[in-house]
């Protein structure tokens, strides 16, 4: 029932789906390491094993494993507290801000657009930067809030989420025991939600995830990948893992995650010498633009405007994407403005002239524009709808939050993206009234 060896179909699948952008990256504690006495600990055991030395009675007293974080982290925070757990843990992870690795430098020539980790350490964002990429990293503070979306990556600028804090917010870090059942309490009623556009990414059913390190012999990833994943996935995942020495219990745990929903299959193979033939496999093979075929050619792709209130600027940036990759031309003033352009006058004329549809992202935030710049787009908007025949789309908002309908809107279909990414429905909403207006010229 373990996977030991892949077979040519499966490594060409693995591959056609992270050209394609089919395929999330998680990495696991497992993943993040340094060399130690020759071998190659885990950052996790590292932290865990410099904190058990702290308390070492208590750790022999008890008789906790000194390599299992969560465990020595708890009855440290006992000892110390929660501000003295915080500051050891941000010396240790500022004192190996600058590491990356071999692994991480194979693993940043593949085109992944979006990583979840599981450790707050910077290896992959190192590596990444070596690349000539640009990443951003966001992340989830399971007892404050978090932004309700955040931008999306690209194979350019590849997006890291930290699942489980950031060492910049300190209260974020999922650390002790009791940390870990309030992180998943929290994510699994929603309270503070994950960003949506997050959420939607993991549930997509055609998504593959590539589990490297994850930790599947922990049985509260069993709860965590439920809500991660959602419904029925179409696409299979591939996880390696360090597969511990009683493999009878371990048995479980693979039949679980190959028979379940989740629809991943679990080798027994060692990351660093599969991510290096993972990456001389892919620069054999060439790369292929996701989804190349299924945009438009340039001149025929539309152009959107997005309107937004300032506060909404993670939102547009993430749609602005997603419409990219559909094909479309979309237009922000961050992205579009050139240096020394008059914004006034270049915006104005978009949108009275050269722009085929506006979005507005109906929010709290706009509501509350009372004056402001975002009107005036707005009002140039309504002016232009004016100009189309009834039946014909210029103006599309979309709903973000669970804001009222702005007035001057109201008559406008509105999308709802307040509950679930719809971003299909305004694709399909734009590729109809492009048809429409085909057929009407």
């Amino acid at each position: 029932m373990i996977r030991r060896n892949w077979d040519n179909d499966e490594w060409k699948t693995l591959i056609h789906t992270i050209n394609r952008g089919n395929c999330i990256l998680m990495l696991g504690p497992d993943a993040s390491f340094e060399p130690v006495n020759g071998k190659a600990q885990p950052l996790t055991e590292r932290l865990a094993n410099e904190l058990a030395g702290k308390i070492e009675a208590k750790i022999s007293t008890l008789k906790i494993d000194p390599s299992n974080l969560a465990q020595v982290a708890h009855y440290y925070s006992m000892e110390t507290g929660r501000n003295g757990l915080e500051a050891k843990v941000e010396i240790f992870y500022e004192e190996r801000a600058h590491l990356t690795s071999e692994f991480h430098e194979d693993l940043a020539v593949l085109p992944f657009y979006f990583a979840v980790t599981s450790s707050p350490d910077r290896m992959f964002f190192n590596a990444l930067e070596k690349a000539g990429k640009k990443p951003m990293i966001k992340g989830y503070n399971f007892r404050g809030t978090t932004s309700p979306m955040v931008t999306m990556g690209s194979a350019a600028e590849p997006l890291l989420f930290n699942l489980y804090g950031r060492p910049e917010e300190p209260e974020s870090l999922v650390l002790t025991e009791s940390d870990l059942l309030d992180f998943l309490v929290a994510v699994v009623s929603g309270n503070p939600p994950l960003p949506k556009n997050i959420i939607s990414e993991l549930h997509a059913r055609n998504k593959s995830f590539l589990f490297l390190g994850f930790g599947f012999r922990h049985w509260y990833l069993r709860v965590l990948l439920h809500v991660l994943q959602g419904d029925k996935k179409q696409a299979h995942s591939f996880a390696l893992e360090k597969f511990p020495q009683d493999l009878d219990e371990f048995q479980h745990t693979i039949l679980f995650f190959e028979n379940s929903h989740c629809k991943i299959h679990l080798y027994d193979k060692e990351f660093k010498s599969f991510v290096k033939e993972l990456r001389e496999r892919y620069e054999q093979e060439g790369s292929a633009p996701a989804a190349a075929e299924t945009k438009p050619e340039p001149e025929d792709a539309p152009t959107i405007f997005i309107c937004h209130a300032s506060e909404n600027k993670d939102f547009a940036g993430s749609l602005y994407q997603k419409l990219e990759r559909a094909g479309f031309a979309p237009w922000l003033d961050k992205e579009s403005l050139r240096g020394g352009d008059d914004w006034d006058k270049v915006i104005r004329k978009a949108i009275e002239k050269e722009i085929d549809y506006v979005v507005v992202l109906q929010s709290h935030e706009l509501l509350k524009k009372f004056e402001g710049y975002v009107n005036k787009e707005i009002n140039l908007a309504l002016d232009r709808q004016d100009e189309f025949r009834r039946g014909i789309r210029f103006i599309i908002p979309i709903k973000i939050d669970d804001c009222p309908i702005l007035e001057e809107l109201e008559h406008l279909h509105t999308i709802d993206f307040s509950v679930a990414d719809n971003i299909e429905e305004v694709v399909k909403t734009i590729r109809r009234d492009q048809t429409r207006r085909k057929g009407v010229k």
